[in-house]
């Protein structure tokens, strides 16, 4: 069995757990007042930037960082899985008069997260939830390119920790002038809240965590928090609320502003101190007993292959969402044992041949 399924944190498999059970809800149920799948994907990107800065930091630590090795390393976790999903998705559209090349280019090149709201008229359901892949991809590409600097000193942690705390600065900034500013192109506008820049605050969270993790943990207010879950769970409902169609309905735009510029770092900063919380708790907590269940785990697992196949499955098709849930747990299992681990693993066997030569 590959490394990088056996030494994973349980507790975040948990959370992974709940963020996609939160994307297959939204998807599923649709909900207007709250866009849960979108809290879903902004835990995905703070828990991955939380362990990919790790990893890196690690590597250089230990003198084996590799630009070309944490390209191979990345590309064999994602291509497979993702390519065999658009592989399977042409066929079946095709065969179902559903395909639209127009729709389908930019999941191939990582680009589904730059969408001109022009497109927004036409059905892009079937990829339209790959552009939180994209976002994945591009961060991996920059952030290595980053660490070059950092492997050669030329950059400490110092520096790399204010560049992430400028990138939460100005991310909210660029959210809302994409909102008011009629000058802006179409595709950003299109983009907003998808679009690299316009996300990239959780993601220098998550790297906030992996350099300052073990200060936080030790800090005065970290006792506060872990016994705060809850609260921090409130607030990030009520930053939501902001943005609810409801709520700007009876409000107008302020309220959508403020989502913006505020409520959005607001909840990535609660994520952020959940995950901390989570890393650094006893298992013997209530949470972690929850997050820690072998269910919760195992979905977690899974839960790249099942945010991949979900979306197929919960297009409105005329059949009971039971049997949906079915054929989406059937795809993902499948993806998982029979993609995901077979390539993980002759990863793993040919860096461990590659050491020994």
């Amino acid at each position: 069995m590959n490394k990088e399924i056996t030494k994973r944190i349980p507790s975040l498999d948990g959370l992974r757990a709940i963020s996609i059970l939160l994307v297959i809800y939204d998807h599923a149920f649709r909900p207007s007042l709250l866009n849960v799948g979108y809290l879903g994907v902004t835990i995905f990107f703070v828990i991955s930037s939380y362990l990919i800065i790790q990893i890196l930091l690690r590597d250089i630590e230990k003198n084996r960082f590799s630009v070309k090795m944490f390209y191979f390393k990345r590309i064999f976790r994602i291509f497979p899985a993702y390519y065999t999903y658009l592989g399977v998705l042409f066929l079946v559209l095709s065969f179902l008069g559903l395909f639209k090349w127009s729709q389908f280019w930019r999941a191939p090149f990582f680009l589904v997260n730059y969408q001109p709201r022009s497109d927004w008229a036409f059905p892009q359901w079937f990829v339209g939830h790959t552009w939180s892949l994209a976002v994945e991809e591009q961060f991996y590409i920059l952030i290595a390119l980053l660490f070059i600097f950092v492997n050669k000193k030329i950059l400490g942690k110092g520096k790399l920790l204010l560049i992430l705390i400028g990138i939460i600065l100005i991310v909210p900034l660029i959210r809302v002038s994409y909102l008011y500013f009629d000058c802006i192109p179409d595709i950003l506008k299109g983009s907003n809240h998808r679009s690299f820049e316009t996300v990239a605050d959780a993601l220098a969270v998550g790297g906030i965590l992996a350099i300052k993790g073990n200060d936080l943990k030790n800090h005065k207010w970290f006792p506060f928090f872990k016994n705060k879950v809850g609260f921090l769970v409130l607030i990030v409902l009520l930053m939501m609320l902001l943005n609810s169609p409801d709520v700007v309905a009876m409000f107008g735009l302020k309220p959508r502003y403020l989502y913006n510029l505020v409520g959005l770092t607001t909840i990535n900063i609660c994520v952020g101190i959940i995950i901390m919380v989570l890393v650094h708790s006893s298992k013997e907590s209530l949470l972690s007993g929850l997050l820690n269940h072998k269910i919760m785990t195992t979905i977690g697992l899974w839960s790249y292959s099942i945010y991949l196949w979900q979306q197929i499955w919960l297009y409105s098709w005329d059949f009971p969402l039971v049997f949906k849930c079915i054929g989406i747990l059937l795809c993902s299992v499948a993806s998982y044992y029979l993609v995901e681990v077979k390539f993980l693993n002759w990863r793993d066997a040919f860096l461990k041949r590659n050491e020994k030569l």
